[in-house]
């Protein structure tokens, strides 16, 4: 009898917890089963995203799979993520997803490579109704896989590619193309303004960021299977170097602190930098079954992963670390998993549906509303009285502050596990109460947070 109900309140606190979750998640009605492979939001306007989706899954063994389509999908919201349309995105047969660029709820341009290896850039300026073919006599060798595509505006954008000779350099170096009149017109990057590639150096497809004029990407040695050097142009493109970093899957929080991935059997390496890429040092290395998302938050430089226990589930958690990756806590549960996560501020976040095989297509906001202080960093200027402390039954909360705010309190275990979570209505005098007795003996934290910030408590579980 014991464990029944040990069980049922087990799954109570559950269940709660993905009810408040931080994801909000829409299922627009896609005309097929995909996910989003590159999400991207807008440069002119926060309210508004696109993303590029394809057929991308794992199977029941665990394995990755990449299916071609007979087109590939967009996805898109002009309203902060409240509503999203779709639609298809022609880029020859059989095409491969590289990367999306929207500067507008109408104007957007789109990077894919055929079943013949021909890579395709093609922009629509009615929203995704019809789209039109461009730099068609841009990468013409088969080798010069186009790795993505970005725009600042309406006018200027570049787009990037392996590297491949060209008609005047028998030698092969990047492939970069920049347009200044909306991409009728596309000049080649000389290459004395690129470091030459190592023998078996690539981009990989959509692994890049834009933050203002700075622009970085990650080169791939395909024999060694890993990260070599990340490339950076602080003049949209006009000029680069390259610095040895050895990551990938990049994430920037503005044009100087940033972060990027690797892989290591089971753990994933995560590497900082606050100089804008010039220099790069580990932190401490993730360690969890699968990374779904990972981004560093603008303001704060905290650090949101969307990680899964389960591959084959179609649930994630959301953790966050406010020291760099030294320690994690758990935000929350989401149904679906949430990933290539994008925040444009604390407040806005964006994901698109991962691993979709055998699941529903989604998309997501971040709703984590009462949470936006603790994204932040800022601290909350507040009264917060905790009693008994040490506790060992009822552990009494009261948080004073000098206007009502709603109040998100997140109770978590020494290793971040997320043992209860209440979200509170607007108060400026809130009490409330967690059911600590079924708990371990040991150290808990409490965290407290609104609109204005965020603080956290110690508690002591006898």
């Amino acid at each position: 009898m014991k464990s029944t109900i040990t069980a049922f309140l087990l799954l109570s606190i559950l269940t709660a917890t993905r009810l408040q979750a931080q994801w909000q998640g829409y299922d627009p009605a896609f005309a097929d089963t995909v996910d989003a492979y590159d999400l991207r939001i807008s440069s002119s306007n926060p309210q508004i995203a696109w993303s590029l989706m394809t057929k991308y899954f794992i199977d029941e063994d665990g394995f990755y799979n990449w299916l071609p389509m007979e087109t590939l999908r967009f996805a898109k919201t002009t309203d902060g993520g409240q509503t999203w349309s779709e639609g298809a995105v022609p880029a020859g047969d059989a095409p491969y997803p590289s990367s999306i660029s929207g500067v507008d709820a109408n104007t957007a341009w789109a990077a894919a490579i055929d079943s013949n290896y021909a890579s395709q850039i093609v922009k629509t300026e009615d929203g995704g109704l019809t789209w039109t073919r461009q730099l068609e006599n841009g990468f013409s060798s088969p080798t010069s896989y186009v790795d993505f595509i970005h725009f600042w505006d309406a006018q200027n954008g570049i787009v990037i590619g392996d590297p491949a000779s060209s008609d005047t350099n028998p030698d092969k170096f990047w492939e970069v193309y920049k347009t200044s009149d909306g991409g009728q017109n596309w000049t080649r990057v000389s290459s004395d303004q690129i470091p030459a590639p190592t023998e078996y150096e690539v981009g990989y497809a959509g692994d890049f960021f834009v933050s203002g004029d700075h622009i970085w990407f990650p080169a791939f040695d395909y024999v060694t299977n890993s990260w070599t050097r990340i490339y950076k142009s602080d003049d949209r493109g006009l000029s680069w170097s390259a610095v040895t970093a050895y990551c990938g899957v990049l994430s920037f929080a503005d044009s100087l602190h940033g972060i990027g991935r690797a892989y290591n059997n089971g753990a994933f390496p995560i590497r900082y930098t606050e100089d804008g890429g010039n220099t790069w040092s580990n932190i401490p290395e993730l360690k969890v079954n699968n990374v779904a998302s990972i981004a560093l938050i603008p303001e704060s430089y905290f650090l949101l992963a969307v990680v899964i226990d389960d591959v084959l589930a179609d649930e994630a958690r959301t953790i966050l670390s406010t020291d760099q990756g030294a320690s994690w806590m758990e935000l929350g549960t989401s149904e679906g998993v949430p990933g290539n996560a994008k925040f444009a501020s604390p407040t806005l976040g964006y994901a698109g549906g991962w691993q979709p095989y055998a699941m529903t297509t989604r998309m997501y906001k971040y709703n984590g509303n009462p949470l936006v202080g603790l994204f932040s960093g800022v601290a909350l200027n507040a009264d917060v009285t905790l009693a008994p402390n040490p506790v060992s039954e009822h552990l009494q909360v009261r948080v004073q502050v000098a206007e009502p705010a709603s109040f998100t309190l997140l109770l978590n275990d020494a290793q971040g596990k997320l043992m209860e979570r209440k979200t509170l209505e607007p108060s400026a005098d809130i009490q409330t109460d967690f059911d600590v007795h079924r708990l371990p003996a040991g150290m808990y934290t409490l965290t407290v947070s609104s609109e204005k910030g965020f603080l956290t408590r110690k508690i002591v579980k006898q």
